[in-house]
């Protein structure tokens, strides 16, 4: 990538920000079923590692696109705290496994592992009468210390 591409990169690490990628949904939500949701925040060590990890995001957002089970998913970012955090709902557990499971989200998150500060997870029930969630709702179960409703 030339240089111009990386414009938005510099200012959101000056304290700008880069705009989220909007909850996404791959399927109709049915408001009366419970799904599996999974939220995550994602720290990186080092600034310089933001530009391979948003390229291996568009990667995994693509496999998103595909993965059988998916409802639907959302990826924000503060870069200048080097951080991203992830919302995706899947239809049931054994979805959301086949997909950890497979290329390239496997091969992404063994190389990444290295590179990233202590990472959260959740893993929650969700009603599909309460989606689509806000950010601030999306961000919740990984923000606080503990998380009554995680099931991992």
């Amino acid at each position: 990538m030339d240089r111009l591409s990386y414009q938005w990169l510099d200012r959101a690490l000056r304290g700008g920000s880069m705009p989220a990628l909007p909850w996404t949904q791959r399927q109709p939500v049915d408001p009366g079923r419970t799904y599996l949701a999974m939220a995550s925040r994602l720290p990186l060590r080092r600034r310089r590692s933001i530009p391979g990890f948003l390229r291996d995001a568009m990667a995994i957002r693509r496999q998103l696109a595909r993965a059988r089970g998916m409802v639907g998913y959302a990826l924000d970012a503060e870069l200048a705290r080097k951080t991203f955090w992830t919302f995706s709902v899947w239809e049931d557990q054994a979805s959301l496994d086949t997909f950890a499971a497979s290329d390239p989200h496997r091969a992404i998150t063994r190389r990444l592992r290295p590179l990233m500060g202590p990472t959260r997870f959740e893993f929650f029930q969700i009603p599909g009468s309460d989606l689509p969630m806000t950010w601030d709702q999306m961000k919740a179960p990984v923000r606080s210390q503990h998380s009554p409703d995680s099931t991992r």
